[in-house]
């Protein structure tokens, strides 16, 4: 069924911009017309790559410097257990998409996806922060944790894909999706490795704080 321009409350407060512009396309092939090409994606389509790009980087930024972490926190010496560690620190955030993305996933049913996508944005901003400045292991797994129980972009977004383009554009516009989590997740191991332990204030002892702050600034500015 075609959604009507009354509809964008259940989007979660998308532009009417887009209910109207599939209205009107649906009067067009109903009239025999020719729909006109979309060569530019919506800007909800935009906001959206940009969300998901965020979102990547910030799951990803860790792996390369995740065993120096271990090792600045003092656990332990070994290399075997370095990587035990470190896991956890990886496998965390995960944890979290796992216990909550059901739940999001009715959230964003009910009250709309862009509601969720807020609210996984700004995870990434607070629980990355705080896991830069986390002072000890148990802390680090926590922010960790937390930004992945908050966070339902990826799932939303592949939901919230059929309602922003026509059936014609959804499998480049999922190809846009894929490539950009790709890209979040090659920029995000990329900007972790180049800027773990350069400090971004004197006297502050926090290694992983500037990629964490770069990464929280990326999903700030994707709001």
């Amino acid at each position: 069924a075609q959604r009507g321009e009354g509809d964008c409350l259940a989007l979660g407060g998308l532009p009417c911009a887009t209910c109207s512009r599939s209205a009107a396309l649906a009067r067009m092939a109903e009239a025999g017309g020719a729909a006109p090409a979309l060569d530019r994606p919506c800007r909800a389509m935009v906001a959206l790559l940009i969300a998901l790009f965020a979102n990547a980087v910030a799951m990803a930024s860790p792996f390369p410097f995740a065993p120096f972490l271990v090792l600045h926190y003092g656990l332990t010496d070994d290399r075997a257990e370095i990587g035990y560690y470190g896991g956890f620190i990886l496998s965390a955030f995960m944890l979290g998409r796992a216990m909550s993305s059901y739940h999001l996933g009715l959230l964003s049913d009910k009250h709309g996806r862009v509601l969720v996508i807020e609210i996984g944005l700004l995870s990434c901003i607070i629980f990355q922060l705080l896991f830069g400045l986390a002072p000890t292991f148990g802390a680090a797994l926590a922010a960790r944790l937390l930004m992945g129980l908050f966070n339902g972009i990826i799932g939303v977004a592949k939901a919230m894909l059929p309602e922003l383009v026509t059936a014609a554009q959804q499998p480049r516009a999922m190809s846009a999706i894929s490539g950009m989590w790709g890209l979040g997740n090659v920029a995000g191991p990329a900007l972790g490795g180049l800027l773990y332990g350069v400090p971004l204030f004197a006297g502050v002892d926090a290694p992983a704080l500037l990629p964490t702050s770069l990464g929280a600034g990326l999903a700030l500015a994707a709001r």
